[in-house]
């Protein structure tokens, strides 16, 4: 069964895209999406799979999903797993002087080289769910300068999880990320960064020094789906924007978007969404 694919969440259109909630869960299917997801289990015992990889998942578990990874989990028998999980766009923490600060690397090492989860236990866990409960407080408040302190806040906490890390990778002498690995996070990064643009294998391949054939391998054991449906993910997730915050004709939201033409447009957001462009401003 192909996973689910997840493109929306509160406030993705807004100026700052997180969005942050504390959830019990039994079981999640099989899913994707194209934001980042960042996830901390504070009660209850269960597994999770992602790419195929399955661990466990207890109080303590922090998991740093990036986008597309395939991923679902269940509670074991009689259980619920309660989860702080904060989503949010890459380029909430990847826009700014924070890529140059280890974000970029970290990113890099969550390929399948390095697991995407970390362990905590005592004290570190009790650090770290202090600062979470607090995240969590800020993101249901209505105080001034709330995006500062919620970015202040979750890089915080992504600095806690790359430093508890690093610990444990050095405690069992994992190996560094593969080169693949850290050139499929680059060219991700680059496409996020680019989407609107004319962009193309062959284009990325050259810049990236990669055969376009290994390019699209990378692509596909990575994420599971084709770059083009990649690139046509973000495109189509930019018009649906556009389609319900502007009056621009859906026309010119086909070019806006970063397609090249009329109908590769309609085809592909019919294809993606289910429904027309037209149909998708309607129902908003």
């Amino acid at each position: 069964m192909y996973p689910q694919y997840l493109f929306e969440y509160p406030n993705i259109d807004t100026d700052f895209p997180f969005h942050m909630k504390k959830k019990g869960y039994t079981s999640v299917p099989s899913h994707r999406h194209d934001f980042i997801e960042f996830s901390l289990v504070v009660a209850g015992k269960g597994n999770e799979k992602i790419n195929g990889v399955e661990h466990d998942m207890r109080p303590g578990t922090i998991v740093l999903l990036l986008p597309y990874q395939i991923h679902e989990y269940r509670a074991d028998a009689h259980e619920k797993l309660l989860m702080y999980i904060c989503n949010f766009d890459m380029k909430l923490i990847t826009a700014g002087p924070e890529s140059a600060w280890g974000l970029h690397d970290l990113f890099h090492s969550l390929g399948s080289a390095q697991p995407p989860y970390i362990q905590l236990q005592g004290e570190a866990y009790e650090e770290t769910l202090r600062l979470w409960e607090r995240l969590y407080q800020e993101h249901n408040s209505s105080l001034t300068w709330k995006p500062i302190m919620l970015k202040a806040l979750l890089l915080e906490a992504l600095a806690l999880f790359v430093r508890s890390r690093g610990s444990e990778e050095t405690a069992k002498s994992e190996k560094q990320p593969s080169i693949s690995s850290r050139s499929i996070w680059s060219v991700v990064q680059y496409v996020y960064d680019h989407y609107l643009e004319p962009l193309s294998l062959t284009s990325l391949s050259e810049k990236f020094h990669l055969h376009p054939t290994q390019l699209s391998t990378l692509f596909g054991e990575s994420f599971g789906i084709h770059f083009v449906d990649f690139l046509h993910e973000l495109r189509i997730r930019h018009a649906c924007s556009l389609l319900i915050s502007s009056d621009l004709p859906i026309s010119q939201v086909a070019y806006e978007s970063g397609f090249s033409s009329y109908p590769t447009f309609s085809r592909t957001f019919l294809r993606v969404k289910g429904i027309t462009p037209s149909e998708y401003r309607k129902q908003k």
